[in-house]
């Protein structure tokens, strides 16, 4: 199989499925994007710099050229979408409690904590002015624990009219989805997610075959892209990555921990970024989510392999 000529044809299926990628530059993914090119993604924002899921660090992702960014979603006590990771105020904010068991109101009044753990400026977003800010600026947003919330979630998109730049995920079978959400995600990327190796994490009523899984989903929704959590590099791993590509779908990997990517994590990547930020583009990674998005940007600028626009 001709790899280079493989990746543009999965090139082609994102753009197609990603079409209007960013609203300010409605042609980004409608124009051919060059070959061996790497999508970013940034975990959680510029955490190192900013209060993570704060607007201030999707705000420095776009400066740094970031394509996607992770965000998380919770719902306060009167039904409230924001932007936080843990289902408690405690660890990034200045209040305490479940988010669940607090309303909006009290939460307004908090302040998110700075990386030295003492509460800054920077306020708990609400989605829908997470979603305001990033309209029409180059980036994306995978919004992570949505999946809870979805029929809020998507009011709020289509209320923000945001729905070219919205990455959801999840890993329901194929046929489960279709059942559940029916056309409800019209107009947004939704992104499986699949683990090399049998599984039945999350559902536990069955045993899910990865190979199937990716099969199902071919014939059903043709996703753009696969989030492959890779726990071990096994011939196995190596077999569904070439499935995946042969269905015309982008390889998404993330190397936030090493559980994740076989060991190659951002850690160590850190300083020796060919070893192990090399080690996902050679598996057939298209797009990496990491928690040094600076620097991976500037490891594929030095290869050539950070998509400019």
């Amino acid at each position: 199989m001709n790899y280079n000529k493989n990746i543009n044809i999965m090139i082609i299926a994102l753009v197609i499925v990603f079409s209007s990628f960013f609203s300010a530059q409605s042609n980004y993914f409608k124009q051919s994007i060059p070959e061996n090119k790497i999508l970013v993604v940034a975990h959680r924002g510029d955490w190192h710099n900013y209060p993570e899921n704060s607007i201030k660090a999707v705000e420095s992702c776009i400066k740094m050229g970031v394509d996607i960014v992770e965000i998380d979603i919770q719902k306060t006590k009167d039904g409230k979408l924001i932007i936080m990771h843990d289902t408690t105020l405690n660890r990034t904010t200045n209040g305490k409690g479940l988010i669940s068991a607090t309303n909006y109101k009290d939460i307004q009044s908090l302040s998110l904590k700075n990386g030295a753990g003492m509460p800054g400026r920077e306020k708990i977003p609400t989605l829908e002015e997470m979603l305001n800010f990033i309209k029409g600026k180059r980036i994306m947003l995978n919004l992570d624990k949505a999946w809870d919330y979805l029929d809020e979630t998507i009011e709020i998109v289509n209320k923000t009219g945001t729905h070219d730049q919205i990455i959801l995920k999840g890993n329901k079978k194929a046929e489960i989805l279709k059942k559940e959400v029916g056309n409800k995600l019209n107009n947004i990327v939704y992104m499986p997610m699949v683990w090399p190796e049998d599984y039945s994490i999350y559902t536990r009523e069955e045993v899910l075959n990865p190979k199937k899984y990716v099969n199902d989903f071919s014939k059903s929704f043709h996703p753009a892209a696969y989030e492959v959590i890779i726990k071990n590099d096994t011939p196995k791993a190596d077999e569904l990555l070439q499935l995946i590509k042969s269905q015309n779908s982008l390889i998404w990997i993330n190397t936030l921990w090493a559980e994740l990517c076989a060991g190659h994590d951002d850690d160590l990547a850190d300083e020796h970024p060919e070893e192990h930020w090399g080690w996902a583009i050679r598996k057939g990674a298209n797009i990496i989510q990491t928690d040094r998005p600076e620097k991976l940007i500037k490891y594929l600028q030095s290869k050539n392999m950070k998509y400019e626009n």
